[in-house]
């Protein structure tokens, strides 16, 4: 797969400035961590030791604004991102095909909030499943989704590929159960797509929905 080519020292430099020298990978053994999620081709080159295809810099921001900085970075020098979370995809969409920016979300793991009254918990792409079900178990709740990947799969990933689970027939997929997100643009724009009853269309478009499964595609997911 052709990579692009731009000055990936300069790059450097703008992505330490937003994130810090602390959240830029660059050595190959850490890239090589971030070659394959779990899907069997990307697996089986694992296995035999075949090169797999490395981002150039891996990113770990730690809030939704550093992640529209980053995406400025990127949007100015055309350079491609890869969303990324937990890592547990099966269909390859993970994999940096041509380099560019890994977008690591796991230091995006706080649960921002959890209301008792309207019975809605808000809470950053980066938060693992588990984690946020143990929380609201706490509480008295669930919130309902079970998927295969439960201990590894975040929020913001299950969003992004329209996750399911084994307590769908009961409690719906992730997408009955989102109201709304916070979506980075590839500008590095921040919007709030707003809460709407998904079977009407007298409102517009279900800007919700048209991110829900976008495989991050559309832009970068970072609450919800």
């Amino acid at each position: 797969m052709e990579r692009l080519s731009y000055n990936r020292g300069l790059v450097l430099s703008e992505l330490e400035k937003v994130v810090g020298e602390e959240n830029v990978y660059v050595d190959e053994a850490d890239r090589k961590c971030y070659s394959t999620d779990i899907y069997w081709l990307s697996q089986l080159y694992c296995y035999y030791g075949i090169e797999r295809p490395l981002p150039d810099f891996v990113i770990l921001p730690e809030s939704t604004k550093q992640v529209s900085e980053v995406l400025r970075v990127a949007n100015r020098h055309r350079i491609p991102v890869v969303p990324w979370s937990g890592g547990s995809g099966s269909q390859g969409g993970a994999v940096p095909i041509k380099g560019g920016i890994l977008l690591d979300l796991k230091k995006m793991d706080r649960i921002v909030d959890v209301d008792k009254y309207s019975l809605t918990v808000t809470a950053e792409a980066g938060v693992v499943s588990q984690d946020l079900e143990w929380e609201l178990n706490k509480l008295g709740y669930t919130y309902g989704h079970y998927p295969a990947s439960m201990y590894s799969a975040c929020l913001g990933g299950m969003l992004a590929a329209r996750s399911a689970g084994v307590m769908s027939t009961k409690y719906g997929k992730i997408e009955d159960m989102v109201l709304g997100l916070e979506v980075v643009l590839p500008t590095g724009e921040i919007i709030q797509t707003p809460a709407a009853p998904r079977k009407t269309k007298a409102i517009g478009p279900d800007l919700t929905q048209l991110f829900v499964g976008s495989e991050g595609t559309l832009g970068v997911i970072t609450k919800a």
